[in-house]
């Protein structure tokens, strides 16, 4: 049976599917022409785009199909795994089973060999005589150590069902405290996400004054270049460099690239020297 790790590293691989999936039908989203009549090699890959959306559309279907059954075997398997384990006997408690088992053996053993010799002895044979004598008080000896065992028994039980109850509420009072422990310790980290989250709230909000020095510059700004800085996607792109596609709904399928990096390459084409006055364009 698989763990619960294992069926949460599958479930993974399949969301991550789904996402390169939806990035791909909306890769191939139809042609369109705006302005014009599309052209046959148009028309042909808008055929070819259809025919590969309904397929991922059927990719994404059993995708998900797969991804729910993962999720009930991984609820299952969390179950299991967190279910206390049936506490076994303890040895002296295993030593007395082991004694009543070797006591009915033994009494099983006396009754056959007194079923054997009692027609002889009753009919006089002195030594069948003599050996049922014996029989009858091995039995008897027999009989009574069983029943001492099983008093012995039910007291071993019930001082190993009292020390299973000690160590259970030992252990749930361990794993309380183990659980106070780490809900403290994601109570102070939540504090400080929150806390740095602000803080980029604040360095984002010096953005639009930024903005508007740039354009009030006088320099000649190619503002479709900049416009693709300015944009969600841009941040989006720095957030996953950064790994923040795994806590905000970031698409993990689009490119990585540092917020820093893309403002630096596209912001030296943007800004351009403009035109001095009286200079001929």
């Amino acid at each position: 049976m698989k763990t619960s790790t294992q069926i949460f590293g599958e479930i993974e691989n399949v969301l991550a599917r789904v996402r390169r999936l939806h990035g791909e039908a909306a890769a191939n989203e139809s042609v369109r022409g705006y302005n014009h009549r599309l052209t046959v090699a148009e028309e042909k890959e808008n055929e070819r785009r259809r025919n590969r959306s309904d397929q991922i559309r059927i990719e994404i279907a059993s995708a998900n199909a797969e991804a729910a059954r993962l999720r009930k075997a991984y609820a299952k398997a969390v179950e299991s795994e967190r279910a206390p384990q049936p506490a076994g006997p303890s040895p002296a408690l295993q030593d007395l089973y082991k004694r009543r088992d070797d006591g009915h053996k033994r009494l099983q053993g006396i009754r056959v060999e007194r079923s054997q010799i009692a027609l002889a002895a009753a009919e006089g044979d002195a030594k069948a005589e003599e050996l049922l004598a014996k029989c009858c008080e091995d039995q008897a000896s027999a009989e009574t150590e069983l029943q001492n065992l099983t008093l012995a028994i039910e007291q071993a039980e019930a001082r190993d069902a009292e020390m299973h109850r000690e160590l259970a509420d030992s252990d749930a009072d361990e794993k309380y405290r183990a659980g106070l422990a780490a809900a403290d310790d994601l109570v102070a980290w939540s504090a400080k996400f929150d806390n740095l989250l602000d803080y980029v709230a604040a360095h984002f909000a010096k953005l639009p004054d930024l903005q508007k020095r740039l354009a009030k510059s006088g320099a000649d700004i190619n503002t479709d270049l900049t416009n693709r800085l300015f944009n969600a996607a841009a941040r989006d792109r720095a957030a996953k460099q950064a790994g923040l596609h795994r806590i905000f709904s970031i698409d993990a399928t689009g490119d990585a690239t540092p917020l820093g990096e893309a403002f630096r390459s596209i912001l030296r084409a943007a800004v351009r020297r403009p035109k001095p006055k009286g200079e001929a364009a």
